[in-house]
């Protein structure tokens, strides 16, 4: 076949056979993914758990509130100063400390500044 002519009924038989065969490999993969999938996220059986006496709650120490109007006030100032605008033109509703110890999370916020 390789070294002959091909007629156009040939071609046209060895191409609609080279196209279903690609098409059938492509839905038997789509399947087995869909396959794969439902095995991956199945979720285990639940089962019931057997009613037991809750043991009593402690309760947690109450938490001091400190008086943090001073860190709001000089923060608050250094917010204004670095924007260049007056205080009372913005509400500092919440502060949140970073908690981050990454160089990456370290250098990001110290070049923003520069």
């Amino acid at each position: 076949m390789f070294g002959e002519n091909l007629t156009i009924g040939q071609a046209t038989t060895v191409a609609l056979f080279s196209i279903s065969v690609v098409f059938l490999v492509l839905l038997a993969i789509s399947y087995l993914i869909t396959l794969v999938s439902k095995v991956v996220n199945r979720k285990p059986k639940e089962t019931t758990p057997a009613v037991t006496k809750a043991a009593p709650v402690a309760e947690a120490p109450a938490v001091e509130k400190k008086d943090d109007t001073a860190l709001v006030a000089a923060i608050t100032a250094a917010v204004a100063a670095y924007l260049g605008k007056s205080a009372n033109s913005f509400v500092v509703k919440s502060i949140t400390p970073l908690n981050t110890e990454s160089d990456w999370s370290r250098l990001s916020r110290t070049s923003s500044l520069h």
